[in-house]
């Protein structure tokens, strides 16, 4: 049986947390008595025992120039003694459906690897984002005489919150809400395994920010002026995965570049109403979407593709020859945090 768990049984979820994931046992008591009350967890019971487990963290999203909520699939584990027998891709199938009921324009995750990444494709989920590497030191680029490097203080995450919210808003077109509480939220938790946050000031005003965890930089955003000193290249790995769920919520809140009208037919191995032939209708960022009936089509569809397809297309990851465009190469930018 899948369910929701009560805030009253989300502390018995720890052995299997526990069991799935390497954290340390300080970030563990800081995510069950500080954050995971928060969350909601689905989880698979077999015969009374809880053997997979979902957290969803609800997320602020700047999604084009609006805000919206949406859902970070997180804590995605199953017992060992359960594995290999589709009880996952069980679980999350009806947490898919359960956010397309509740009208979520779509949902994003970390994979651990290359073996959970290929179970989440299955489901419709497609990478959207790579991680970038960071440079060798000696082609990394020192602050000036006028630039000052520090460690943030809590008395900085105000302006640090409106500098990163101009910037990264100006930048994208999909991010997370960088207000003041991202930034407590995030500077709390990053302490607690030794990680910390160094801001760039220039005559008083902050111009970038890097979030250092593990001796990597977990977010690097910087003001156009001193851009140079990025410690990032521009290649780099497979990060995070995205999966729309409600289309037309998606492309309202985008919109396609240009104007015209295009037919697809689409396959979605979990939400049935996703599934079928459509008109998408576009003009400078008003977008329509009508299903149409496939017996009785004028013109065959111009594109055959999957929801994964569309989703990597729409964030601007992978696009699809011909499909106009939707995000820019790179517009897609957040990062894993509770």
């Amino acid at each position: 049986m899948i369910r929701y768990l009560e805030s009253s049984e989300k502390q018995n979820i720890r052995p299997l947390y526990e069991q799935c994931f390497d954290d340390t046992a300080q970030y563990t008591d800081y995510y069950f008595e500080k954050r995971l009350p928060n969350h909601l967890v689905a989880v698979n019971e077999i015969k009374n025992r809880i053997v997979s487990a979902v957290h969803l963290i609800p997320k602020t999203a700047i999604v084009g120039k609006l805000k919206t909520n949406i859902m970070y699939l997180y804590g995605i584990g199953t017992d060992i003694h359960f594995r290999n027998r589709g009880i996952m891709s069980e679980t999350l199938q009806y947490v898919i459906k359960d956010m397309f009921r509740d009208m979520e324009a779509f949902t994003y995750l970390i994979p651990s690897g290359e073996d959970t990444a290929r179970i989440y494709r299955n489901l419709g989920f497609e990478y959207v984002m790579d991680k970038p590497k960071m440079k060798a030191n000696d082609q990394i680029k020192k602050p000036t005489h006028s630039l000052i490097s520090r460690r943030a203080e809590n008395a900085d995450l105000v302006r640090l919150a409106i500098f990163a919210q101009s910037s990264v808003e100006n930048k994208y077109c999909v991010t997370l809400s960088k207000d003041i509480d991202y930034f407590r939220k995030i500077k709390e938790l990053i302490e607690i395994e030794g990680g910390y946050i160094d801001i760039y000031v220039e005559n008083k005003v902050i111009v970038g920010y890097r979030i250092w965890l593990d001796d990597e930089i977990l977010e690097e955003v910087l003001d156009p002026s001193i851009s140079t000193m990025s410690w990032f290249e521009n290649q780099g790995t497979p990060y995070v995965m995205a999966r729309v769920l409600n289309i037309r919520k998606t492309l309202r809140l985008l919109g396609f570049k240009g104007f015209g009208r295009k037919i697809i037919r689409l396959s979605d191995p979990v939400i049935d109403e996703n599934n079928g032939c459509f008109i998408l209708s576009y003009d400078h960022g008003t977008v329509k979407m009508d299903r149409i009936d496939e017996n009785n089509m004028e013109y065959e569809p111009e594109f055959d593709i999957t929801i994964g397809e569309l989703t990597a297309h729409i964030f601007g990851y992978h696009m699809i020859d011909g499909l106009p465009e939707v995000c820019k190469a790179g517009s897609f930018f957040v990062n894993d945090y509770v």
